[in-house]
């Protein structure tokens, strides 16, 4: 890798934001080990092309070593909408494998647009499954998410609220049923951090289509806009919970 061309990934500007934080919770949770093969969760957003900098820099950095796997599930036929994500892995010198599917048809389409309850939860189903299929066609042990603390937070007060339970979205856990290990590095960084640096370097981004991503009236977006509310009369409102939820149950 040619250091000159990739200064996102080795810069200290976002130090404090990014890398401490990435760096904290992939040691409290052992998550990079030697000769793993990691697959990575692309989607195309700013969480993914992060968690993919943020593997790459690792690599680059330590003396560990082990390989990264970009995957992206397409859920339609919109070969264009990828190129650019494509083209960007290629210069990191990674080769990002594609799975085609039809998820998006099978979960929204008009036939099933008044039969599916809760559509994000299937199609996030789905594609998980699709991914532990690749992952065990390419022999690979961890996958790697770009779930931040935002997502966290946002998912506990769900459930606390809207489910009555008080599941948690943990930074690393290992799937029996699948026989991996599913790691969050991101778990320790703020939504607003992944913003600002992306905007700073101008990386590229794959818009989604999806319509529920834009709903106002999401229960996640409802989550998402009680917290900054709260955050106006206590700034560091994120950090307050996010410790609340570990002191109450290590994560």
């Amino acid at each position: 890798m040619k250091e000159n061309n990739f200064n996102f990934i080795k810069d200290k500007k976002f130090k404090k934001q990014l890398w401490n934080p990435i760096g904290r919770a992939m040691h409290d949770y052992n998550m990079i080990e030697e000769n793993s093969r990691i697959a990575v969760g692309i989607s195309g957003g700013k969480d993914s092309i992060t968690l993919l900098n943020s593997l790459v820099r690792v690599k680059e950095i330590s003396n560990i070593s082990f390989d990264i796997i970009p995957i992206h599930i397409q859920t339609d036929n919109r070969d264009f909408a990828i190129d650019e994500i494509k083209e960007y892995c290629n210069k990191l010198e990674l080769q990002l494998h594609i799975e085609k599917t039809n998820i998006k048809e099978i979960v929204f389409g008009k036939e099933n647009e008044n039969n599916i309850k809760n559509p994000c939860f299937l199609c996030s189903r789905m594609r998980r499954g699709i991914l532990y299929k690749v992952m065990k066609n390419q022999n690979i042990d961890k996958l790697a998410l770009g779930h931040h603390k935002d997502d966290i937070i946002e998912t506990f007060l769900m459930n606390i609220i809207y489910q009555g339970n008080m599941n948690i979205m943990k930074p690393q856990y290992y799937s029996m049923e699948y026989n991996v290990s599913v790691i969050r590095p991101l778990a320790y960084v703020e939504e607003s951090s992944i913003e600002k640096y992306m905007g700073y370097y101008s990386l590229p981004i794959l818009k989604s289509d999806c319509p529920f991503d834009s709903d106002k009236n999401s229960v996640r977006k409802k989550m998402k806009n009680l917290i900054n509310h709260l955050s106006k009369d206590k700034e560091d409102i994120r950090s307050t919970i996010f410790n609340g939820i570990k002191n109450f149950r290590e994560i």
